[in-house]
């Protein structure tokens, strides 16, 4: 049995997953001191359980923190999937404006998923980063093949896209796009792009 940490007070965690908690704990350190701040020991204290819990489900800080970035995804995932509409177009800007809330909110975790960095050969975040951004490659090949826009492949939208969209909300993390404009901002940034993918008619 996981015994609460401390002074014996209940803490966050009192039964079920275990790592599930302590991800969500790691994810709360990360958002609210970035990743100085998430460490096994810290994310023991706020789950509520021993400091040598953690070491059941992760070998070091590095395994919390690729477990903490595959959440993000997988919560990314599932707000992308809500965000799908009927119109192509306003799906993708609605993907778009998803990661944008993502930066808003948690703007730490967003910049770990955005960077170029390696991502190893861990499968549970490979898997996760497939299925977040293949919502927009359906929403792009779905666009095409109903002829709302026009373009040579799929892959060569959803890399212009990405970029787009990955710059603006580094933008928003670094301060540089205030947090009240961000959306509008993005909006206009989305109809710029779109104005070179509609169809031209002679």
């Amino acid at each position: 049995m996981i015994t609460p940490a401390g002074n014996g007070s209940p803490g966050r965690y009192h039964h079920g997953d275990l790592r599930r908690a302590l991800v969500r704990s790691g994810r709360d350190l990360l958002r609210e001191g970035g990743v100085d701040a998430l460490t096994l020991r810290a994310a023991a204290a706020r789950a509520g359980v021993s400091v040598a819990a953690p070491y059941r489900h992760f070998t070091d800080k590095q395994a919390l923190l690729t477990a903490v970035l595959a959440d993000g995804l997988r919560d990314l995932q599932q707000a992308l999937v809500i965000a799908e509409t009927v119109d192509p177009v306003a799906r993708l800007h609605a993907l778009g404006h998803k990661f944008v809330d993502l930066a808003l909110a948690e703007p730490e975790l967003f910049r770990l998923l955005a960077s170029s960095g390696p991502r190893g050969d861990d499968p549970e975040l490979a898997e996760a980063e497939r299925e977040a951004f293949g919502s927009f490659t359906a929403a792009i090949e779905q666009a095409i093949a109903v002829g709302a826009i026009e373009a040579d492949s799929p892959e060569t939208v959803q890399v212009t896209m990405q970029c787009v969209i990955l710059g603006l909300a580094g933008l928003i993390t670094q301060g540089a796009v205030p947090a009240p404009v961000a959306h509008e901002l993005a909006d206009r940034v989305m109809k710029t792009v779109d104005r070179g993918l509609l169809p031209r008619h002679e």
